[in-house]
């Protein structure tokens, strides 16, 4: 069943500082988690990811968690985001808590305090096989149902281990289109080594870690026409950063065609949500804004699933959950999960 659904706006969610603590316990409790991890079958589980689990105050019949992945030079704290206008519209996590699933929002290897390793060794094989290991645990932990919620980067290792494990129950993928815009090389010419960027120094030794120069987010990642300024002063000053091999390896895969893609791999139920105004995928070979044109770009990357929908979000860029529409795009991920 291939389906486009309507147009609609999007936001974002991060890690819950004190300020905000009252308001997801309105909803639910949340506990920090560290789970071991190893770097591939077989090796010794040397690694730590970190990770929140929050869960609803009220238990819905289905037990379910949605696990989010965040993109790169990004953490935890893009599914919870701490800068509002009084009401809580840029968390995933407080808005999916209100409609009774959990969320496990976790730092990936080399990001926020989830471990360093050495940066050749972050790979995209890597990063899908410790989530592998994450939905392991979720399901040890109870969970009947695990739902894999990706943002750009992290859409690409969420497809990569859903398509190898088919663990997943139902994959949700944005800010990732398989069509480039004039803004893909762009931005990935914005990363540079963390060490040499003065929010990090010498906390990334490691040359082989990117951050993004300082001021060039809100070109990169915003409709700077409708995001708020403080949401985007914010994520300057809280950047992360990711591991270069990785990231090169992130942009060769998103330009495959859709034969050796390994989104055709995925079996679960897909959802795919853009912003119309994502530059990176947007508005160059592909009007976001038609979204018959979008499913039609989509479907031969998704052969393998049965279900394939598309949607994509007015006035809203590659962030999707830092926008003002977040709410709306939120409210049309948990219908389409809660959706046969």
């Amino acid at each position: 069943m291939l389906t486009a659904l309507a147009a609609l706006s999007v936001a974002v969610v991060v890690a819950q500082p004190p300020a905000r603590a009252a308001a997801a316990a309105s909803a639910g409790s949340c506990q920090s988690l560290r789970i071991a991890v190893a770097l591939a079958p077989g090796a010794p589980a040397d690694q730590t990811v970190a990770g929140t689990l929050c869960r609803p105050a009220a238990q819905p019949v289905a037990n379910r968690v949605d696990v989010l992945v965040h993109g790169a030079s990004y953490n935890q704290s893009y599914w919870d985001w701490p800068v509002d206008s009084g009401t809580y519209s840029y968390s995933y996590v407080h808005r999916t808590l209100a409609a009774g699933r959990a969320t496990f929002a976790y730092d990936r290897l080399g990001a926020g305090a989830s471990s360093h390793p050495l940066s050749t060794l972050v790979t995209t094989v890597a990063d899908a096989y410790v989530l592998h290991e994450v939905i392991g645990a979720m399901r040890a932990d109870g969970f009947a149902g695990v739902d894999v919620v990706g943002h750009s980067f992290g859409s690409v290792v969420a497809v990569d281990e859903a398509g190898t494990y088919h663990d997943v129950d139902k994959l949700v993928v944005t800010g990732l289109l398989h069509s480039q815009g004039s803004g893909l090389a762009t931005v990935a010419a914005t990363f540079y080594p963390a060490d040499a960027d003065p929010q990090f120094g010498p906390l990334f030794a490691d040359a082989g870690y990117l951050t993004t120069l300082p001021g060039t987010r809100a070109s990169s990642f915003y409709d700077t026409a409708t995001a708020d300024p403080a949401v985007i002063t914010y994520d300057e000053g809280h950047k992360d950063a990711i591991s270069g091999t990785e990231l090169s390896a992130g942009v060769t895969e998103s330009e495959l065609p859709a034969s050796t893609n390994p989104s055709r791999l995925v079996t679960a139920p897909v959802l795919v949500l853009d912003g119309q105004e994502d530059g990176i995928f947007c508005n160059l070979t592909l009007n976001c804004s038609d979204i018959a044109s979008v499913l039609a770009e989509e479907t031969p990357f998704y052969a393998g699933t049965a279900r394939l929908a598309v949607t994509t979000v007015a006035g809203t860029g590659h962030d999707v959950a830092l926008h003002p529409s977040a709410d709306q795009s939120f409210a049309a991920i948990d219908r389409w999960i809660a959706s046969d």
